[in-house]
């Protein structure tokens, strides 16, 4: 574990964010079109009332990256815009007040530590927050445009746990920096503190970029509702029963090939395999993300089936065929899919 979730979102719509994320209040939210840093979509708030929550397990450190830009400051004294919690107990979250500087606190009342910078309405800023959960030995750091000169340099023997019984996070939560005025996310990622460098600590400004189906692949065993396997999963976003693959048998596979990346990364952090899927009999069903690389196929862990469309995902920070990061080479030549595995 280390590189945990990343999200352009860039494919799917609105009503697919209980897909994506474990808690939707989608109360003045949406996937806004256009809105994204590089033309592509954002998460929009038009109000501070919306949020969405990922769950994790439980950790004592988070690292979380994102492009971010607001229409106008909040016209109150602060609002909390990124929290990270323990069940549903706050331990520690991100603010902006009216003046527009960033500050941590504990538990939404107490400050940790603030900025001396501020942030400008309608500009985008590339922000990183770490935090260290501990009653002790707490830590908080912030860095925007990739310095934390002037912004939140690492500040420690804090107190960062919040009258809970564990000094973890196990959700972060993502909402509107303003009541009443837009708030733009993109490009999001979120790290834990397990694993190797680089990992397990601030990746920079990132960004995600979208590859979709446009070819069949070195496998086709599940039956498609019409036309060819590939052209019932290329939609940029989920369709639902609209055209879909299907199979009940264990061992079927079918994998895809994919759009390139146009560009060439200095770094390719990860690698996201999703599909969107869901069971329709009764009794434990299962799949496995696949990665075709290398002329060989690798399989994720078993993932149960919900009874109901979800997005299930597996991040390969390398390349399973070479063992090392992913080039845009292989990536380009690499297929992906699914497998039924129960």
């Amino acid at each position: 574990m280390s590189l945990r979730h990343y999200d352009s979102f860039d494919t799917y719509v609105t009503a697919d964010l209980s897909q994506n994320y474990n808690n939707v209040n989608s109360s003045g939210m949406a996937i806004s079109a256009g809105n994204g840093r590089r033309s592509t979509a954002s998460l929009r708030f038009t109000t501070s009332s919306g949020n969405v929550l990922k769950s994790f397990d439980h950790q004592s450190t988070w690292i979380i990256g994102f492009s971010l830009r607001v229409a106008a400051l909040p016209s109150t004294s602060s609002r909390e815009f990124i929290v990270f919690y323990d069940g549903g107990s706050v331990q520690v979250d991100l603010r902006l007040n009216a003046a527009g500087q960033l500050f941590f606190t504990r538990g939404g009342t107490t400050t940790l530590a603030s900025s001396t910078n501020a942030i400008s309405a309608n500009t985008t800023y590339h922000i990183q927050a770490k935090i260290f959960i501990s009653d002790t030995v707490g830590t908080v750091e912030l860095r925007v445009n990739g310095t934390n000169t002037g912004w939140i340099p690492q500040v420690g023997s804090l107190d960062t746990k919040n009258s809970t019984t564990n000094a973890t996070v196990n959700g972060i939560l993502i909402q509107g920096a303003v009541s009443s005025a837009n708030t733009d996310y993109d490009d999001l990622w979120i790290c834990d503190g397990q694993g190797s460098a680089p990992y397990n600590d601030f990746l920079g400004d990132l960004r995600a970029d979208v590859l979709t189906v446009n070819g069949a692949g070195n496998s086709a065993q599940f039956s498609p509702t019409s036309g060819g396997n590939y052209t019932c999963v290329d939609e940029s976003a989920p369709n639902g029963d609209t055209d879909v693959v299907s199979s009940s048998t264990v061992g079927h596979k079918d994998t895809y090939a994919y759009s390139d990346l146009a560009h060439t990364p200095t770094t390719i952090y990860g690698v996201k395999i999703k599909a969107v899927v869901k069971k329709d009999d009764a009794g434990y069903r299962a799949i496995n993300l696949v990665t075709r690389s290398g002329g060989a196929d690798y399989d994720s862990s078993e993932m149960a089936l919900p009874s109901s469309y979800t997005a299930v995902t597996q991040i390969r920070e390398t390349d399973p065929a070479t063992g090392v990061a992913w080039t845009r080479t292989n990536l380009n030549a690499a297929e992906f899919g699914v497998k039924v595995a129960a």
